[in-house]
C-alpha cells in the first residue's frame, strides 16, 4: 500500500520538523481526525467508513443523551482497525472492497494480507496527502517539502471551508492540487497563508465545490519549486472503481524550458506583458488529458503540448487552420505554441533559421506590392503558404519554385539555402515543428506590417534581415 508508505513518510517528517514523536493511531486523533472528521462537513470522503456512515438506533441514543456523533464513529473505526477482520476499503485506504461483486473489489485469493494497525493509520495519513488533478486522477509524491506542504494546508482548507458556509467538505484531493500550486507560488507569503489563493468556485444549485486544478498547472508548481529535477509521482484514483496508473516520472528539468523561456515576454500582447509568467502560465492549456499524458511513459515536454497546436499543421483531413491573433486570447495561445515549439527544439540556430526564413517568405509576399493586389495578390500568398507542408521534399520543392519566381536572387537564395541546410540535418520529427515556427514568425511579421502600416515598395531583404538581427539580440534564448 502506497497510501501506508506516504503516511509513515509524514509521520518520520513530523518528528523530524517538530520534535514530537507521535504513534501513527496518536497522529491520527490528534491531528488529521480534529481537522478531517469532528465536524459536520469533512475534508475527505472515505466509502464505507464508519465515518460515512449512519448512526444506528442505539447510537443515536446515545448523542440523545450528550455523546459526540463524531467520537461514536472514531471509536467505530478503531474497532474495525483493532478487531482483527480482514482488511477492506472500508477502512484502510487504497485496498479493494470486501466481497467480490463489488466494483472496487479485488481478485479473490485464499491467502489474505496482513496488515498492521500501524499500516492501517498510516494509509489514512497518506490518503490524505494525494494531489488531484484534472481527469479524475491523484498523485502522491514521495518529496519532504511537497508532504509538508500538503499537511499545513490541511488546517488551511478547514478555515477556508468554515468561512463558505455554502461550501461543500470532502474534497481534501482538490485542495491539495490548488494549495500545492499556491504554496509554491512566487506570491506565498507563510505569514498570511491564504493571500492570493485564487480559486474560481462553481455554484451549482446554490452549493459552491472546487474544480480540480489543472494538472499542467501543479506541474508547473513542481517545476518552480525542483528546476533541476526530475521526480517520481504514483498516479492512481480513488473512485467507485478504483484505478492504477502507477509510477510515473515527472521530467521536470523538460517542463522548466517553458517555464524559463515565459520570461520572453515579447511573444504576448502588450496587454498583459506585465502579469508576470506565473499570471501567464495559469492560461496555459495543454493537448493531452492525464491520462493519456501518462502512456507517454513520462510527463515531459512532450506531454505538455499546448492545446489546438497541431490544427496548424497540414494533414489527411485537410489544410492547416489559418493561425489567427485578433483576440487577447487568440494571441495568448499563439505565444505560448511558440514558447513550446522554441523548448522542443532546443536550438537557437533552428530558431533563428526559421526566423530568417519567415522574413525572406515575408519580403517574397510583399514585393511589388502594388503589382500584386487582388488575384495576384492571393496567389502570391497562396504561393508562401504552400511551403508549409509537412513533408521535407515538398518544402524544398516548394522554395524551389519561389526561387525561380524571384530569378534566385542572392538575398533569398541565402535564406532557402539555410533552411534547406537545417532541414536536411535536423531529426525528422523535428521538421513539422519547424514548419509550425516558421509559419508562426511569419504570421507574426504580416501582423508587424499591418501594424505598422503598409511597408514602403523599396524595402529590400537587407533591412529585413537588419531587423531580425536585431531581434535576436533583444531575445538572447538560451
Amino acid at each position: 500500500m502506497y497510501t501506508s508508505h506516504i503516511g509513515r513518510r509524514l509521520l518520520g517528517l513530523y518528528h523530524q520538523r517538530t520534535g514530537e514523536e507521535l504513534s501513527a493511531r496518536q497522529f491520527f486523533e490528534q491531528r488529521l481526525y480534529p481537522l478531517f472528521y469532528a465536524h459536520k462537513r469533512y475534508l475527505q470522503w472515505v466509502p464505507s467508513s464508519p465515518f460515512a456512515q449512519d448512526l444506528n438506533k442505539e447510537e443515536k441514543a446515545q448523542v440523545a443523551a450528550g455523546h459526540n456523533p463524531y467520537e461514536i464513529k472514531l471509536g467505530k473505526l478503531h474497532e474495525k482497525i483493532n478487531g482483527g477482520v480482514s482488511p477492506d476499503a472500508s477502512f484502510v485506504i487504497g485496498f479493494p472492497a470486501a466481497g467480490v461483486e463489488g466494483t472496487t473489489s479485488g481478485q479473490v485469493s485464499g491467502v489474505g494480507p496482513q496488515v498492521g494497525t500501524n499500516e492501517i493509520y498510516c494509509s489514512w495519513i497518506g490518503g490524505a496527502l494525494g494531489v488531484g488533478v484534472s481527469g479524475g486522477l491523484s498523485l502522491l509524491l514521495d518529496e519532504d517539502d511537497v508532504l509538508w506542504a500538503l499537511y499545513e494546508g490541511w488546517a488551511h482548507y478547514r478555515t477556508y471551508l468554515n468561512q463558505r458556509p455554502t461550501m461543500k467538505g470532502n474534497q481534501i484531493e482538490t485542495w491539495n492540487g490548488h494549495w500545492l500550486a499556491h504554496a509554491f507560488s512566487p506570491e506565498f507569503d507563510p505569514g498570511y497563508p491564504l493571500d492570493d489563493l485564487k480559486i474560481d468556485l462553481t455554484d451549482t444549485a446554490g452549493t459552491l465545490s472546487m474544480p480540480t486544478r489543472e494538472w499542467v498547472q501543479v506541474l508547473f508548481a513542481l517545476t518552480r519549486h525542483y528546476p533541476a529535477r526530475d521526480l517520481m509521482a504514483y498516479v492512481y484514483s480513488l473512485a467507485q472503481t478504483n484505478r492504477t496508473i502507477g509510477f510515473v516520472p515527472l521530467q521536470l528539468r523538460g517542463i522548466n524550458k517553458v517555464y524559463d523561456l515565459t520570461d520572453k515576454l515579447f511573444l504576448f500582447p502588450a496587454a498583459v506583458q506585465s502579469a508576470g509568467k506565473d499570471d501567464l502560465l495559469r492560461l496555459y492549456s495543454v493537448q493531452y488529458g492525464f491520462a493519456r499524458a501518462c502512456q507517454l511513459g513520462a510527463i515531459g515536454l512532450a506531454a505538455i503540448e499546448p492545446a489546438k497546436l497541431r490544427d496548424y499543421l497540414p494533414s489527411a483531413y485537410g489544410p492547416a487552420k489559418p493561425p489567427s491573433v485578433k483576440t487577447e486570447a487568440a494571441a495568448i495561445q499563439f505565444a505560448f505554441h511558440q514558447l513550446w515549439i522554441l523548448a522542443m527544439l532546443n536550438n537557437q540556430e533552428l530558431y533563428d533559421t526559421a526566423d530568417r526564413l519567415a522574413g525572406a517568405l515575408h519580403q517574397f509576399a510583399i514585393r511589388d506590392i502594388n503589382k500584386n493586389t487582388g488575384r495576384g495578390k492571393t496567389n502570391v500568398n497562396q504561393q508562401v503558404e504552400q511551403v508549409f507542408v509537412k513533408h521535407r521534399p515538398l518544402f524544398i520543392e516548394k522554395l524551389s519554385d519561389m526561387l525561380d519566381a524571384v530569378h534566385a536572387a542572392p538575398l533569398y537564395r541565402d535564406a532557402f539555402d539555410e533552411a534547406v541546410r537545417q532541414v536536411m540535418l535536423m531529426p525528422v520529427d523535428n521538421f513539422p515543428l519547424f514548419i509550425i515556427l516558421t509559419r508562426f514568425r511569419y504570421i507574426a511579421r504580416q501582423n508587424e506590417g499591418a501594424a505598422a502600416g503598409t511597408e514602403e515598395e523599396s524595402s529590400t531583404l537587407e533591412t529585413s534581415k537588419a531587423h531580425l538581427a536585431a531581434e535576436q539580440t533583444q531575445l538572447h534564448l538560451q
